[in-house]
């Protein structure tokens, strides 16, 4: 049988992964950047199966919930996003490289204290009915008669129902955490908190190299695009289709360092599809990771001897 896990996810541009088993033993603790959703799926695998999928936010993120439907798993969520402190204080037992694994596993760690009760009683009910079991044969019956078809028909009847009732606990409960979740309102204090740890890891991001800003436009049609200031290295995110040759000729002149569209454009200018790729927005403005913008759009000899890392380098240096 696979073994049973509680699996802690931070995702991110590095996600994060812990996995527990369902006695709250620590098997491994691992972070990795760029890991799409069969990346992580394949990770858990190569461990066992996922019972549980924990995160740390009070309102799961959506990689996370996707995870969870795929998995067909219970996903655990806190009643509110669990701070830093306690994020520590949860993980401070185990070693852990980087934030991704202390959140990954503090939120796995939390999930089993609260699933802690509940597995404990499972298993005095298991030990006593094996208990009777024992006191039945001693007292004389006979092996056969105690798994005998009926009374073993019986028990699975009434295992069954035991189970029935379980899942539908369980779906009540997760209706009614949802319930709460979406009719609890956010305090300004709250929603203020949460814009400024948005925009400090967003700055964060930009600062280490793992984020760039990618410049939105309507369409890739010169009429949209000769009043925009666009500079050489500009990352062009444009969700339309549309496109004319004129402003794919624009952009090419600009040496912008890739086009994001989903429009099937020849181009000498690196450009792929944005649903490749994980964009983040926030306050108008919108960001990726210039790694996976380069893995997803290919580098290409045609770009004037500049390869997109280069392009990607000269577009940070015009923003500072």
């Amino acid at each position: 049988m696979e073994k049973q896990l509680i699996v802690g996810v931070d995702p991110g541009t590095s996600v994060g992964l812990a996995f527990l088993d369902i006695d709250g033993n620590v098997l491994e603790v691992k972070s990795s950047r760029n890991l799409g959703m069969e990346d992580i799926i394949t990770e858990i695998a190569t461990v066992g199966k996922a019972a549980v999928i924990a995160t740390d936010k009070a309102i799961a993120p959506p990689v996370v919930v996707k995870l969870s439907g795929i998995l067909g798993t219970r996903l655990f969520s806190p009643d509110t996003d669990l701070l830093v402190e306690k994020k520590r204080e949860l993980a401070e037992r185990w070693p852990t490289q980087n934030d991704h694994e202390r959140d990954s596993l503090a939120a796995a760690v939390y999930a089993y204290y609260n699933f802690q009760n509940k597995i404990r009683r499972i298993e005095r009910q298991v030990l006593d009915e094996l208990e009777r079991t024992k006191a039945r044969v001693l007292k004389g019956e006979k092996v056969s008669d105690i798994m005998a078809p009926k009374e073993g028909a019986d028990k699975i009847g009434e295992l069954n129902a035991q189970l029935a009732a379980v899942r539908k606990e369980n779906r009540e409960l997760k209706t009614e955490n949802e319930s709460l979740k979406s009719a609890r309102p956010k305090s300004p204090h709250a929603i203020a908190g949460e814009a400024v740890r948005e925009a400090r890891d967003l700055m964060k991001g930009l600062a280490s190299g793992e984020l760039v800003i990618l410049k939105e436009v309507k369409s890739l049609d010169y009429l949209d695009l000769k009043n925009i200031p666009i500079k050489q290295g500009d990352l062009i995110l444009c969700r339309s289709k549309e496109f004319d040759n004129n402003g794919l000729r624009f952009l090419e002149s600009r040496r912008v360092g890739a086009i994001l569209t989903p429009a099937k454009v020849e181009s000498i200018a690196p450009n792929g599809d944005p649903g490749d790729i994980k964009i983040t927005a926030w306050e108008g403005l919108f960001f990726a990771d210039p790694y996976e913008i380069a893995k997803k759009t290919g580098r290409r000899k045609e770009v004037r001897g500049r390869d997109l890392e280069n392009m990607l380098l000269d577009y940070k240096k015009g923003r500072r």
